[in-house]
């Protein structure tokens, strides 16, 4: 004849519950940070209508400062692209941090220059809107930010 299972205490029921959310908890976090790289600190895009060459000065941003964003953008004539009004949104990634939006400003024939600062260290994800002859493009980068 078997014998009776023990039951389990309840100690060790929590204890297991525990374990169990723990693990779930931890294999959720792999996966959702899982694949990603380091951002680059200059990162180039195709769009459209042209390039752009988008850079950080001081590369990794610096958490609660100002970082200088700097945007090199041709036509695809090669041509610098001028008179582009750009801006950008900050938005923390898995974060429910508050998003950073900023305007760049045309310093010289197709390089733009705008100031952003990350509340939070990790991945941000910045949206460039570049709007030109009553056209609107998005494009996006990852950055990551530092104390």
């Amino acid at each position: 004849m078997p014998e009776p299972r023990k039951k389990l205490q309840p100690a060790s029921k929590r204890m297991l519950v525990f374990v169990l959310a723990a693990l779930i908890i931890a294999a959720v976090l792999i996966w959702i940070f899982a694949g990603r790289e380091a951002a680059p600190p200059v990162t180039e895009h195709d769009f459209e209508i042209g390039h752009i060459e988008w850079s950080i000065d001081g590369y990794p941003a610096k958490v609660l400062k100002e970082n200088t964003f700097t945007l090199d953008i041709t036509g695809a004539d090669g041509k610098p692209l001028t008179g582009a009004g750009l801006d950008v949104k900050l938005d923390m990634l898995a974060m429910l941090c508050g998003d950073v939006d900023f305007r760049l400003a045309e310093i010289s024939p197709g390089n733009y220059t705008g100031v952003g600062i990350p509340l939070m260290p990790g991945t941000w994800k910045a949206t460039l809107t570049l709007e030109t002859n009553g056209q609107i493009y998005k494009i996006e980068r990852l950055l990551q930010a530092v104390y």
